[in-house]
Order: C-alpha cells, then sequence, then structure tokens
C-alpha cells in the first residue's frame, strides 16, 4: 500500500496574531512586575522569552559559526532571524504553509516545510530547539527523532508546558504529562543538565489574553450578533445552529486562560537535554 501523503494548512491563528495584532510570535512571554498587562506588554515578554532562549543557546556555542540549531516549530521565524544575525547556522521546521511564506520572506536560510516526528534530516544539528512545539510531538517519536537528528552529545532544548499527574479537567489535557516525559527522556539516552520552572513567569500571558477577550472580542461578537439578529434573525438562528460546536469550543477556551488553574494542573518549564552525557 502507497503511503498516505501528508497534508499541510494554513496556520490562521499565526495569520490573526500576525496580520491582525500585530504579535510576530505566537508563545508566551516571560513577564516582570513592571510590564504593562496589554498587547504592549505582550510583546514586551514575548522578546523577553526569546532573548531567554538565545542566551541559553549561546552558552552551549562559544563559536556561533559552527553551531547548527533546528528550530522546530519556528512560526513567523522571528527567533530564527535572532539567531542568523548572530551567525548560527540556523534551520527552521514547520508542517504550516502560512509559516513557510513568511518564514521564507524573512531569512535566507533552509526551511523544512515537515513534522518533526516525520521529519528526515539530511545532517546533524548540535541543537534541536522545540520552543513550544514539543507538546504536539507524539513523545516517542520526539526523542527518536531528535536523537536521529543531533550531533553525537548534541542539545536537546525544550521551553514548554507540561501537566502533572494529579491534572484534572480542560487543562489536563493539554501538554505531555511531566514525569512520562522525563522518564521517557532518561530511557532514550537524553540526560537532563538543566531544568528551570518559569511558570510564574509566564502566566501573566494568560491574564493579559483573558481581559483581552473580555475586553475586546466578546464585547464585538456581541455587537455582531445583535446587528445580525436584528437584520437577518432566520439566518443568525440557523448559523448559530450550524456552527455549534465551534461556538461551544470558543466557550471553553475561555477556561485555559484561568492563570489559577494552569498553575494548580501545568508547569512551564525550561529543560536542556544532552544526548549520551551524564546529567550534572
Amino acid at each position: 500500500m502507497a503511503k498516505k501523503k501528508e497534508q499541510f494548512k494554513n496556520d490562521r491563528a499565526l495569520r490573526f496574531y500576525y496580520e491582525v495584532l500585530g504579535l510576530e510570535r505566537l508563545h508566551y512571554g516571560l513577564w516582570t512586575d513592571e510590564d504593562e498587562r496589554s498587547l504592549e506588554g505582550v510583546k514586551t515578554a514575548q522578546k523577553r522569552y526569546e532573548d531567554f532562549l538565545v542566551e541559553k543557546i549561546k552558552k552551549l556555542a562559544p563559536s556561533p559559526v559552527d553551531c547548527s540549531v533546528l528550530d522546530v516549530g519556528c512560526g513567523s521565524g522571528v527567533m530564527s532571524q535572532t539567531l542568523y544575525e548572530k551567525s548560527f547556522e540556523v534551520e527552521g521546521l514547520s508542517p504550516d504553509l502560512y509559516q513557510k511564506e513568511v518564514f521564507e520572506k524573512r531569512i535566507p536560510v533552509p526551511f523544512h516545510l515537515a513534522r518533526f516526528q516525520t521529519f528526515t534530516p539530511s545532517k546533524k544539528y548540535d541543537i534541536v530547539l522545540m520552543s513550544e512545539s514539543a507538546q504536539y510531538i507524539p513523545m516517542k517519536r520526539l526523542f527518536e527523532n531528535a536523537a536521529n537528528c543531533l550531533q553525537k552529545q548534541g542539545y536537546l532544548m525544550v521551553c514548554d508546558y507540561f501537566t502533572f499527574d494529579h491534572a484534572s479537567g480542560p487543562l489536563a489535557k493539554s501538554g505531555h504529562r511531566l514525569s512520562t516525559f522525563l522518564e521517557l527522556a532518561k530511557e532514550s539516552g537524553f540526560n537532563l543538565v538543566e531544568d528551570q520552572d518559569i511558570t510564574g513567569e509566564t502566566i501573566p500571558t494568560l491574564d493579559t489574553a483573558r481581559d483581552f477577550a473580555h475586553r475586546y472580542i466578546l464585547p464585538s461578537i456581541d455587537i455582531f450578533s445583535e446587528k445580525l439578529t436584528q437584520k437577518y434573525p432566520l439566518l443568525f438562528r440557523a448559523s448559530q445552529w450550524l456552527f455549534r460546536k465551534k461556538i461551544r469550543k470558543a466557550w471553553n477556551n475561555l477556561a485555559l486562560l484561568d492563570s489559577e488553574e494552569f498553575a494548580k494542573n501545568k508547569s512551564y518549564r525550561y529543560m536542556l537535554f544532552q544526548i549520551g552525557q551524564e546529567g550534572s
């Protein structure tokens, strides 16, 4: 039987954030108490998050020219661009067509339109970077293919959120189980050399997003719905029925922006693994 051809789509979320809100990044931010809880504050915190990871990478590579980095789930390519400008040999990877388009306009480096779990590398990398992309990759395949992609004693850098063993409710459904992830990393020959819990610095992103939704998005929906009800009552009722599942999902997603529940059920961590070395 012929192998089924992989299908790739456009990331509408990135397009909305990028073209409408002016956000070049999809990931959480690293916040300080002084940061304004606003759209501009999000941009500042996201830039700080990126700087945090870039500094971690720089510590691993005294000579950037000789250091190759595979940016897995590279988004619009902002992180890759920063590394490229600092002379790192960087390549991007994403299964998204829109991200490919934006990335290739941004920097003249290789982009791999692929899912990491099925990606076949043509070279070995010094660092595989996963900034909020690990959660989308089946754990077993993540470590198997990271081993295929890395040089001997290469590094796997993961910055993402994970669920606790006791996690329950909607927030338990996204993110890998932390204990299982660490166990599988060890079994796969990846030794944990650095582990930093940054939950407290990242969850203000949720508070800001929740406030933005309540102040702007929900009132806009109400106004639009009211106008549609007045002008086209039958059409409005029909659309409500047709899109009832998506509407319900959108409301349920608001619950995911509860920072207190997030902290009870998840941990946002920076973790650095090295293949074939004992942890320190």
